[in-house]
């Protein structure tokens, strides 16, 4: 028996950097509306997630188990994966989807077709293909450490009031209160990992999770590049131009003060034009002068690289 999850969900970065985006460009900015239109995708897909990640807090399985959410690996190829659950007898994978609109799945070719109340027509790739592919990513880095092990695969949509059309295919198309009996279900096999095998295998999965780092938002929206304002947010009215002080940073509208301000300015900064800041970077970004950046860099838990005037930081995300 086991209750266990491993790995838990975080926001996903790309979120995490269109609010940065959203917060930092003019009101009038021409570029407003499709990143808010974006961020409002990408949340509703996070939800989405979220939702089958309840399931998995408020139920127990009779068997020896864990569940892994948004574990990044990589096989022939890096591949990512929604929600894992592994146990010594099998591991199922699931996909994750809230997709507006009414679906359908074709098979000839592989595709899913959205069809939004406007009338609005579009494709995406194959649900099932991705499920698949992620399987048989799966299958191979199970095989590269001598475990063989059954693997399963379910599209799971996050809402019950979302519409699909499908052809007949072999794989589960589920809703999150199904899950549960979709997993006591499953074929009853064997256990094949003893116990300190699948301990092995369940903390290799942990520790060989390496967090997907999405392009910089200025590089996905380069129209945004020259437009970004610059300056550290006040975390208590959100005003954009504290000011530095000996002890932190004070706010010149609400006049409250804060003692690390600068940690997301300088977050912000990662996710927005992404690569290695230079002490330069970080004068421009925060308004502050060269021996102020210096002791806020080296104070930050960031990667140090050269030295001197050609000393760059780069961010462990």
């Amino acid at each position: 028996m086991g209750n266990f999850i491993s790995k838990l969900r975080k926001e996903p970065l790309q979120l995490e950097g269109l609010y940065a985006a959203i917060r930092r460009l003019p009101l009038d900015h021409a570029a407003l509306p499709v990143l808010e239109t974006a961020c409002a995708s990408r949340k509703a897909g996070f939800g989405g997630e979220q939702q089958l990640d309840k399931v998995f807090e408020n139920y127990l399985f009779p068997m020896k188990y864990r569940v892994l959410h948004d574990v990044s690996l990589a096989s022939s190829t890096p591949f990512q994966i929604d929600s894992l659950f592994v146990t010594p007898t099998y591991a199922v994978v699931f996909e994750v989807k809230n997709i507006s609109g009414e679906l359908k799945i074709i098979n000839n070719p592989p595709q899913l077709i959205r069809v939004l109340n406007n009338g609005e027509v579009k494709g995406f790739n194959s649900l099932i293909t991705q499920v698949e592919n992620n399987c048989t990513l799966l299958q191979d880095w199970f095989h590269s450490r001598n475990i063989s092990l059954p693997i399963y695969g379910a599209i799971v949509l996050a809402y019950s009031k979302q519409r699909i059309e499908l052809f007949d295919t072999k794989t589960p198309f589920l809703f999150p209160n199904a899950v549960p009996n979709f997993i006591r279900n499953l074929p009853i096999a064997p256990q094949l990992l003893d116990e300190a095998t699948f301990s092995t295998l369940t903390n290799d999965l942990v520790k060989s999770h390496r967090e997907y780092i999405p392009p910089p938002i200025c590089l996905t929206y380069p129209e945004i590049k020259d437009k970004i304002l610059t300056g550290v947010a006040c975390p208590s009215c959100n005003f954009l131009g504290m000011q530095k002080y000996m002890k932190g940073w004070r706010c010149t509208q609400c006049s409250r003060t804060s003692p690390d301000a600068h940690k997301q300015a300088i977050r912000d900064w990662f996710l927005l034009y992404g690569g290695k800041m230079s002490n330069k970077d970080c004068c421009a970004f925060l308004h502050i002068r060269r021996q102020s950046a210096t002791r806020i860099l080296q104070g930050m838990d960031l990667r140090l690289e050269g030295a001197n005037r050609n000393r760059t930081y780069s961010m462990f995300i």
